[in-house]
């Protein structure tokens, strides 16, 4: 692939982003009055989006008084494919081809990053944009580790293309909660103190944790006992599976939402899900356990506890990408950023800008939790 085989004009443009079994597409011409409606620049007599119309006025987002500019921005880019700070109607048309595509998650990414339109992602494109992340700033990561080397070289002078830098986003968020956990480890014996653990939940790993969960790492880390890499690596896998784990007790439940399943039962059930491990399964009925001390079942009721709430809205599917009606503005949380776009149009080619495509939580995994796609974990 060219190197601007992704940038519109390209011949290549359309079979990226429009891939067979995609989406269906709005038509342009019905999208050119929501453009222009949201359109306040006129270069060449000729409409463009600035990145406040696109993120502030059209998506809703970042609409305080003191907002944060660079974030505007580096969302912007996601449609701004020329990186020229502007957005044509050419590129807002693009933009909905995105998200029509079935990997429209990693896309919107790649574009986030790319940021000189190069279509790859250097090391200090890559370092500029996470480090716009918010729990960097509780804990650094080592961009001059082997682990950054491995995929930018050994000078970081490499440049990666999509695939690849998919995997780097899948591979880097690993490796952060690698690191929180050794800058912790000063005696290098492989463990931590619950104190400790519960710090790296609570900023890098807080997008795992519901309230339930939240409130009671210190108890189910043993309290005042070591938490050895093996438990912090289980407790992260199980919390990134809660969706296959349900799916596992809806296959036994048959029907019955109030089932409680015994340890037994349950470790007997995931036999076919190798990626499930009994270690898993120990932590799991421990989280139970404290929601009903001295029962030692675990019920959907107990699951919905456990499962992040940022996991529900992707489900463990086919398909990342969730179509949502919203009657409002003001329904649009912050959940849905740059992963919420509106299609604008309805099959009868009315005005229907309530009828949006959520791009299931990217602005609030990436920008307030620093973490992206875990899901691709469970494939």
């Amino acid at each position: 692939m060219s190197q601007n085989s992704g940038r519109v004009g390209s011949p290549f443009y359309g079979f990226r982003y429009c891939s067979i079994g995609a989406i269906p597409r709005a038509n342009p011409e019905t999208l050119r009055p929501i453009f222009e409606r949201f359109a306040s620049k006129t270069k060449d007599n000729k409409k463009y989006m600035t990145a406040e119309d696109f993120i502030r006025r059209y998506l809703g987002l970042f609409t305080e008084e003191n907002y944060n500019r660079e974030s505007v921005r580096l969302l912007a880019s996601a449609a701004d494919t020329t990186k020229d700070g502007d957005i044509s109607f050419e590129e807002f048309c693009a933009f909905e081809a995105l998200l029509c595509s079935p990997d429209a998650l990693y896309l919107t990414a790649f574009e986030i990053f790319d940021r000189n339109a190069s279509d790859s992602i250097t090391c200090d494109e890559f370092e500029a944009v996470i480090r716009h992340t918010q729990p960097l700033h509780d804990m650094d990561f080592d961009f001059n580790s082997e682990f950054i080397k491995k995929y930018f070289g050994a000078d970081k002078k490499r440049s990666i293309a999509y695939h690849a830098f998919t995997q780097l986003l899948h591979d880097f968020y690993e490796e952060q909660g690698i690191q929180a956990f050794k800058r912790y480890d000063k005696a290098g014996d492989g463990a931590i103190s619950s104190l400790d653990f519960q710090h790296i939940m609570t900023t890098v790993k807080k997008h795992l944790l519901t309230d339930f969960v939240r409130n009671n790492l210190l108890a189910v880390s043993g309290g005042g006992h070591k938490v050895t890499f093996a438990y912090y690596a289980a407790f992260n896998s199980l919390l990134a599976k809660m969706e296959l784990i349900k799916r596992v007790y809806v296959s036994q439940a048959r029907g019955n939402v109030d089932l409680e399943m015994t340890k037994e039962e349950f470790l007997q059930a995931t036999q076919s899900y190798a990626q499930i491990t009994p270690y898993e399964v120990e932590i799991l009925f421990h989280l139970s356990e404290l929601a009903h001390p001295g029962k030692k079942t675990l019920s959907l009721k107990d699951i919905m506890l456990i499962d992040p709430e940022r996991l529900k809205r992707v489900s463990y599917v086919e398909r990342l990408i969730n179509f949502k009606a919203v009657a409002s503005k003001e329904e649009r949380g912050v959940g849905t950023a740059v992963c919420y776009y509106s299609y604008a149009v309805n099959k009868n080619g009315k005005d229907c800008h309530t009828d949006c495509c959520e791009l299931a939580g990217f602005l609030e995994w990436y920008f307030n939790y620093s973490y992206l796609f875990f899901l691709t974990a469970l494939s």
